[in-house]
This record gives structure tokens, sequence and C-alpha cells, in this order.
């Protein structure tokens, strides 16, 4: 699963003590997961409560691979947290009015993206909050872990400041060099096509892989830097009203700045995740 043993090698080389690798394939065996489009890897962040590695912590600091910090992590890790899980609002879930009824969630429960956690691990464990993600994970609840996650730990989580999650986003987006941590959750920096990534943030990427075999992946044109998607969000409110659609409608009302002030004033008063998100965003008028 993952990384074979020639990038294992360099990154031994390149890392060594700094980071420890575990190998989790045999206890991956035992659960039937669905990667869906991705991988069965994705569901590593299910068993954090499982892992004897990690027994003697208290917190755990979950990061998916396509995030880039420009911050300390530290400073993430010593947020205060009072509740099972810290986890940044996954705005554009809102876009979506089903949002909630794909999932069967209460109305107005918020949605928050799993890319990045801080994990309370005393709470998890008592409220045997992961074993439910797994449970629902197994039954192939819509939306793979970041789905299961959801339903497990709703009403249960800690608005983390926007900064620490900031994802791409061709409606609005808060510039690269503003960001605590950058999510890549449209194109990545390693792929062809890396679409929404930012110059800054490719030139750190390139600078990291200058002594390894991957360079040549961070040397690959922007693809337009995601140029072609911004300018066709511009025309989102017309298509709204053309082809009715409230998705649409949504997104051309979204305003990342005013959003990130929004959820960031909360992170500051160590709030609960609010109901109704989309409504305080601005994205929707009234709750429904």
């Amino acid at each position: 699963m993952g990384a074979g043993t020639e990038d294992l090698a360099v990154a031994d080389r390149l890392l060594g003590a700094a980071v420890k690798i575990v190998d989790v394939s045999d206890l991956m065996k035992g659960f039937d997961f669905d990667p869906g489009h991705l991988s069965v890897a994705t569901y590593i962040r299910l068993l954090a409560d499982k892992l004897a590695v990690f027994v003697s912590y208290d917190r755990l600091v979950y990061v998916d691979t396509d995030v880039i910090f420009n911050r300390s992590i530290t400073d993430l890790a010593d947020v205060e947290l009072n509740v099972p899980l810290l986890a940044a609002h996954d705005e554009q879930t809102y876009f979506d009015p089903s949002c909630r009824e794909s999932l069967e969630m209460e109305p107005g429960s918020s949605h928050f993206n799993a890319g990045i956690l801080v994990l309370n691990m005393p709470m998890i464990r008592a409220e045997g909050l992961l074993e439910r993600a797994r449970e629902l994970a197994l039954r192939r609840v819509p939306k793979l872990d970041q789905g299961a996650l959801n339903i497990a730990f709703a009403g249960r989580w800690q608005t983390m400041h926007p900064l620490w999650n900031l994802q791409t986003n061709h409606s609005s987006q808060i510039p690269f060099n503003r960001a605590f941590a950058r999510h890549f959750t449209f194109g990545k920096p390693w792929w062809p096509r890396p679409e929404g990534v930012e110059l800054a943030a490719m030139a750190i990427y390139r600078d990291l892989a200058k002594d390894t075999p991957w360079l040549d992946r961070f040397s690959r044109p922007l693809w337009m830097r995601g140029l072609r998607k911004r300018l066709l969000r511009k025309f989102d409110g017309l298509s709204g009203i053309i082809l009715n659609k409230e998705k649409y409608r949504r997104r051309f009302r979204f305003n990342a700045e005013r959003c990130t002030v929004i959820f960031a004033a909360q992170a500051d008063q160590r709030m609960m995740a609010a109901t109704y998100p989309e409504v305080l965003m601005g994205v929707v008028k009234t709750r429904k």
C-alpha cells in the first residue's frame, strides 16, 4: 500500500529519524473499505485509535499528503480543544443543497473537510467515535471516509481557523501567502496539470524535491493556474438563473474573505461548529 521501496529509501535518506514510517497494511486488510475514486489508504485516519504507536498520545494531528504548511504544525496541535475533534468547514460542500440529505444528517448540520484534523484521543476513545466511523464506512455511506467521519462526529467538533485548511476554490480564494496550511483539493502540485496550484507554492515543492528523483514532476506548466475554471465561475450567477441550479447560485454568492473572517472569529472563541453555516457564509439567505 502507498509508497514503494525506492520512495521509502529516498524518504529515509532525506528525513532520517525525523519521521517514523508505520506499516499499516496488515491492519488495513482486516477492513473491507471501498476506495472509490481514491486509494484505500484514505481510510488510515479512521484507524488512529487502533495503532499501537499512538497509544501514549492524547492528541494527534492528521494531515493529507496534498498539504503544505507555511506555519509550524505545533501551533495547530497546541490549540485549546475540549471536544473530540478540531476541523475546518468544508465550505464548498455547502454549495450543494443536498449535501446533508445524502449523508442523512440533521437539517443545518455542519460539514468538515477531513484533510487536516486535530484529534482529542481520550475523548474519541471514550465515545467510540472512530469505531463508529469505521462501521459507517463499512456500510458504504456516501463520500467515503469523509462522509463516515462527518456522520460519526456530528455535533462533536470545534471550528478550526480556516487558514489552517485553506482549500483550492476557483470561485473565491485567499492567497497562498496568507495560508497557515494550503490544501490542494483540486490540482495537485505533482500532477501533469497542477490546476489551481500557485506559483509560490510550486516553487517550494521544486526546492524540496531538488535532491530527489521527483524534481521533474514539479517543473511542469501550471495549466493556466486554474484560470479556465475561475473564468467559468464568473458566469455562475447567470447559469444559476438560466439552468435553475441552486448550486451555481450559491457558488456565485460565495466570498472567501467574508467566510474567513466569520469562521476565524468562531475559531478564536473556541466555538463548536455552527449550524446552518451556509446562512452565515451568505450563500443562502434563509434556513431551509
